[in-house]
């Protein structure tokens, strides 16, 4: 990995703290800053499929407000029973074809709806907002 070096200027408060936290975890103020940013940096696109980075720049452009009704979707009434059912059967005997391939599409939808949520509750993690379980449940 190569590393480049950087000059910032700090409040004492936080110089302190970074000493602190250095000094119990045995490690250098350096190793504190750059896993304090690498653990608070927005998620990177190359990170993400492809079909995702288009909705995640724009969400990226998206207000607190937009994020937020975003991050609190949840999957329609109708779809969530469907799911149920589907997996209820499917626990129960063989799909057919239609049932089968029902229950892959709803899979997807839950996957981007999960990605999506995820993405906006980080931005919004890193623009400084709280998040708490509250902010996840569906």
């Amino acid at each position: 990995m190569t590393v480049e070096s950087l000059t910032i200027t700090l409040p004492e408060t936080i110089v302190r703290r970074l000493r602190q936290a250095a000094q119990s975890m045995q490690v250098s103020i350096g190793d504190v800053l750059a896993q304090t940013i690498q653990g608070n940096l927005p998620p990177a696109l190359v990170d993400l499929p492809d079909d995702m980075q288009k909705e995640s720049i724009l969400l990226q452009n998206a207000d607190n407000a937009t994020l937020w009704r975003i991050a609190r979707e949840s999957l329609p009434a109708a779809q969530q029973e469907m799911l149920e059912e589907l997996l209820e059967r499917n626990r129960e005997e063989t799909l057919s074809v239609q049932e089968a391939e029902k229950l892959a599409h709803l899979r997807e939808i839950i996957d981007r709806l999960v990605m999506r949520r995820s993405y906006a509750l980080a931005l919004l993690k890193w623009r400084g907002h709280t998040i708490t379980s509250k902010s996840n449940s569906v």
